[in-house]
């Protein structure tokens, strides 16, 4: 059985909470990641999403270069332990309707999970079973 951490990509990538949303999803576009951590001082205080940015900026006229990450973050944010099972987390994401997850160890965040790595792992699985 496979875990969440098998999977994650690490570490995670963030931006400082005073960042302009311009400024995150710049780079956004030069990680190709589709979510930032946001972090203050020494905590991670909420996650940044390409959804975020289009729905609650962009969309509603709203400019990303006066706006801080803080404005349109989410939180707090939702995570899951680096050893649980791939599958776990496939249906917490499911259920929580979202597309980015935190991955922790000894409750802190080492990695995030997004559907692209779920993708992977189901791709692998079902070229291993046939």
């Amino acid at each position: 059985m496979e875990d969440v951490g098998d999977y994650m990509s690490a570490p995670p990538m963030y931006v400082e909470s005073e960042s302009t949303v311009q400024e995150a999803a710049q780079y956004m576009q030069a990680q190709n990641v589709g979510s930032l951590l946001v972090k203050s001082l020494d905590d991670f205080v909420g996650i940044l999403t390409e959804t975020d940015i289009t729905r609650k900026c962009v969309a509603v006229g709203k400019s990303p270069e006066e706006m801080v990450v803080t404005d349109l973050m989410t939180s707090p944010v939702k995570s899951m332990d680096r050893y649980l099972p791939i599958e776990e987390a496939n249906e917490f994401m499911r259920k929580n309707k979202i597309r980015h997850l935190a991955v922790t160890e000894e409750d802190k965040i080492v990695g995030m999970l997004s559907i692209k790595d779920l993708v992977a792992f189901f791709v692998k699985s079902f070229r291993t079973s046939e």
